[in-house]
């Protein structure tokens, strides 16, 4: 597989974000362009930011920015010393209900997956606790717990996505990210050093079932996340052409619009048990996609859009705080949803 690697410059590489709407951040900045981990479910090349870029992209060599993702990556060796100019002239910081002014690293790439990015981000982390910036850092990658020494810190939380437990499948899904075992060695090494912690259990693909909710939960809360998002696979756009190409057959089954959410709908319940089975219900956060609006009332999705994460910014420990209401998935389980998840793969 030919890899094309290079640079680019951006001018501002703090940049707004709608993610509050996920409880994730109010910006985000992204060290690079494209991601070498492939994973083949990937929304981003999908996005108005990549297919917005074509031509530029294709001027870096990347024929096909948007089926080819996976194949390229151009750092964004200068966003150090443009952060540090924008934070030092901005006087304005913007912190929603739900994003709570965080800046998430990242939301386009994966900020640990080589050294190149590795040293980026390092950089950008130092430069945003200087300035007292909340930090969030997603990845896939294991580099991060090189960073220790800056990343534990009452203003930085730490994320892996490891949406199931099963290394084989791992393979078939995302093939060039760390197994979720090694992830979760990394997460082990960061929960010893005090390191505050989340998982994205996300986005997991339509055969899971509640067993293996239940299993992969009671192994992630080994780690103390302060907190746990869902969601499970969407297969719109080019990512469901990347799946099925990839060969990853069980995909065809969620094309459809409607399958798509009865299954969505179904996970969303039998995820919803297993957290309250083994105990995390309360730290689960679950990101909707709008258009369930279609097969769910407005309210339950409502409730989760722009809701605050139960994180707490003020030191390392979570305050758990109860709510007093929480919407019922269960009552729009399709009765007549017959379709077999019969693989299990935890096991």
């Amino acid at each position: 597989m030919t890899i094309t690697q290079g640079f680019e410059d951006i001018s501002n590489p703090l940049q707004q974000s709608a993610l509050h709407k996920k409880g994730l951040c109010d910006y985000v900045i992204n060290v690079a362009s494209g991601c070498l981990h492939g994973c083949t479910f990937c929304y981003v090349p999908s996005t108005p930011v990549i297919r917005a870029r074509q031509s530029h992209l294709k001027d870096k060599g990347v024929v096909d920015p948007q089926m080819d993702w996976g194949k390229y990556l151009l750092i964004r060796k200068d966003i150090p010393e443009k952060l540090e100019s924008v934070l030092s002239r901005k006087r304005v910081w913007h912190e929603s209900k739900a994003g709570r002014g965080v800046v998430l690293l990242c939301s386009g790439t994966d900020p640990y997956q080589n050294r190149q990015t590795a040293d980026i981000t390092r950089m950008v982390v130092e430069i945003l606790l200087k300035y007292g910036k909340k930090v969030r850092i997603l990845t896939r990658g294991l580099l991060w717990v090189n960073d220790l020494d800056i990343l534990v810190h009452p203003n930085v939380t730490v994320g892996m996505s490891i949406p199931y437990s099963n290394d084989t499948l791992s393979r078939q899904i995302e093939p060039a990210s760390p197994p979720p075992s090694l992830r979760m060695k990394a997460l082990l090494e960061g929960y010893k050093a005090g390191c505050r912690l989340y998982i994205a259990a996300a986005p997991t693909p339509p055969q899971l079932t509640q067993d293996d909710f239940t299993q992969h939960l009671e192994k992630l809360l080994e780690f103390n996340p302060e907190v746990i998002f869902w969601e499970p696979i969407n297969a719109r756009g080019t990512n469901g052409k990347r799946m099925i190409a990839a060969g990853l057959d069980f995909m065809k089954s969620v094309i459809n619009k409607k399958v798509w959410a009865d299954s969505f709908i179904k996970q969303w319940h039998d995820i919803e048990m297993a957290a309250d089975k083994v105990g995390c219900l309360e730290h689960l956060h679950i990101w909707p996609d709008q258009e369930l609006s279609e097969f769910i009332e407005d309210k339950i999705l409502k409730y989760w859009w722009d809701r605050p994460t139960i994180e707490q910014w003020s030191g390392y420990k979570n305050q758990t705080q109860k709510n007093s209401y929480r919407p019922n998935i269960k009552q729009y389980l399709d009765l007549d949803f017959t379709q077999n998840w019969s693989i299990s793969t935890n096991r």
